[in-house]
C-alpha cells in the first residue's frame, strides 16, 4: 500500500494552532468578563447597602454633615457602579469577538479536516482499485495458463 500524504497537512497544523490560540484567548476573555460581572455586582450591592444605611440615618434623624457624607459616598459608589457597568459591556464585547474568532478558526480547521478525510477516502478507494486490478490480472494469468495447459494436454493426447 502506498503511503498516504495529505498535501495540506502544514495548513491543517497551522489551523489547529490558530484554533488553540483562539480558544485560549476566548477563555481569557470569558474569565475577564466573569470577573467584571462579579465586580459590577459587588459594586451594585455596596451601593444598595449604602442607600439602606442612608435611609436608616435619615429615619433616626442625624446632622446634615452625616447626611451629606452619606450622599457623597453614594454618589461615589454610583460612579463606581457606572464604571463597572461600562467595564462589563466592554469585556463582554471582547468576549463576543473572541468567540467569533474561535468559531471562525474552528470552521477553517474543520474544513481542512473534511478535505483530509475525503483525500483519505480517495486514497483507500484507489488502493482497493489497484488491489482489485492486481487480483484480476493474477486471475487472468491463471486462466490463460490453465487454457494453455489444457491445449498442450490436448495436443499430447492427440
Amino acid at each position: 500500500m502506498a503511503a498516504f500524504r495529505f498535501r495540506a497537512a502544514a495548513a491543517l497544523d497551522l489551523r489547529l494552532r490558530q484554533e488553540r490560540e483562539a480558544a485560549s484567548a476566548l477563555s481569557r476573555a470569558e474569565a475577564d468578563s466573569q470577573a467584571a460581572h462579579a465586580l459590577h455586582e459587588a459594586a451594585r450591592v455596596s451601593r444598595a447597602g449604602a442607600q439602606t444605611t442612608l435611609d436608616g440615618e435619615q429615619r433616626q434623624g442625624t446632622d446634615i454633615a452625616t447626611l451629606l457624607w452619606h450622599r457623597n459616598w453614594i454618589t461615589a459608589l454610583t460612579a463606581t457602579v457606572a464604571q463597572r457597568s461600562a467595564d462589563v459591556e466592554r469585556l463582554d464585547a471582547i468576549a463576543r469577538t473572541a468567540l467569533g474568532a474561535w468559531r471562525e478558526a474552528r470552521r477553517r480547521r474543520l474544513a481542512l479536516e473534511r478535505l483530509r478525510e475525503r483525500a483519505w477516502a480517495r486514497h483507500l478507494e484507489l488502493e482497493a482499485s489497484r488491489e482489485r486490478q492486481a487480483i484480476d490480472e493474477l486471475a487472468r494469468i491463471r486462466f490463460a495458463l490453465r487454457d494453455a495447459e489444457a491445449a498442450d494436454q490436448e495436443q499430447i493426447d492427440d
